[in-house]
């Protein structure tokens, strides 16, 4: 996990030098595959409850126990000034103040969870993964999230892989919330014909006239590559299944996706210029886990 925390510190490095907004993590970056309920423990972070936030681990790192990964992202945050989306397991606990229904036999809840912190370090926005994909270590919450965070320059939903082929929670977001960007950490496995990460991804940028930031685990042996910033004008992605090297993918997009974008490109990423003064810059970042 350590190794996986200083190659995520590197990225945010070079993204920082680019001027990026914002940067995404993939699912199951951080500590890899195959684990069982109790061999995946000693990896969780502590999530405090809603009611117990806000809290900046960077400035406030021994309040929680158990928030190493948590901390670290933070700190990262801070360092360069930029908001991250990572993907990370979660412990929740249960308690009198915080009732949560259907409770596991060992008292305590295991989320796969996406996690967001702002760019002075504080965690502002968490969401459980609601459609699991044979992930027996971690539980189904017991009500779906749709999760928003703000930013000064877009309102973002959260979901995870599996999720998209769902209609909860992305749909509700999309169509009663008005989400118009949305952050995807997968760890996608491409199945022909119909289940490729790029495929599937930029159809649904095009077919909801939104704009995704997808961030795909990049692991050859299982079938797993293929990230991009998705947009309905216009794409930039990355697909490799003959080499292990992960690759950096930076963009700019329009604040509305449907605005006409003049594009260039170049063998690393696609470069894209708005028409208008409202833009945003993205970075999508893919790594083979080791």
């Amino acid at each position: 996990m350590s190794r996986n925390l200083d190659i995520y510190e590197q990225q945010v490095n070079i993204a920082a030098k680019k001027g990026v907004q914002i940067i995404v993590f993939p699912e199951d970056g951080i500590h890899g595959f195959n684990y069982s309920r109790m061999s995946i423990y000693p990896y969780l972070d502590f999530l405090p409850p809603s009611h117990l936030l806000p809290w900046n681990p960077c400035v406030e790192p021994d309040r929680f126990q158990d928030t190493e990964v948590i901390r670290a992202h933070s700190s990262s945050s801070v360092r360069k000034q930029k908001k991250i989306s990572a993907l990370q397991q979660g412990e929740l606990k249960c308690t009198n103040r915080a009732p949560l229904v259907n409770l596991p036999l060992n008292g305590r809840y295991q989320f796969n969870t996406d996690v967001v912190f702002s760019d002075n370090g504080t965690l502002i926005a968490s969401y459980f993964k609601q459609n699991l994909y044979f992930e027996y270590s971690f539980d189904t919450p017991p009500q779906v999230q749709h999760v928003i965070f703000h930013t000064s320059f877009a309102r973002f939903g959260l979901f995870t892989c599996f999720d998209i082929l769902f209609y909860e929670p992305i749909v509700t977001l999309i169509e009663k919330h008005q989400v118009k960007h949305l952050v995807y950490p997968t760890a996608w496995m491409n199945q022909l014909p119909l289940l490729s990460s790029i495929q599937i991804q930029r159809a649904f940028a095009t077919g909801f006239n939104i704009n995704i930031l997808a961030a795909n685990i990049h692991h050859t042996t299982l079938g797993m590559t293929g990230s991009g910033i998705f947009s309905p004008v216009g794409s930039s992605y990355h697909y490799d299944m003959d080499s292990e090297n992960g690759q950096l993918i930076i963009a700019k997009v329009p604040v509305v996706p449907s605005e006409e974008l003049y594009t260039g490109e170049d063998q690393v990423s696609f470069m894209k210029r708005v028409r208008h003064l409202k833009i945003m810059s993205y970075m999508v970042v893919l790594r083979h886990v080791m």
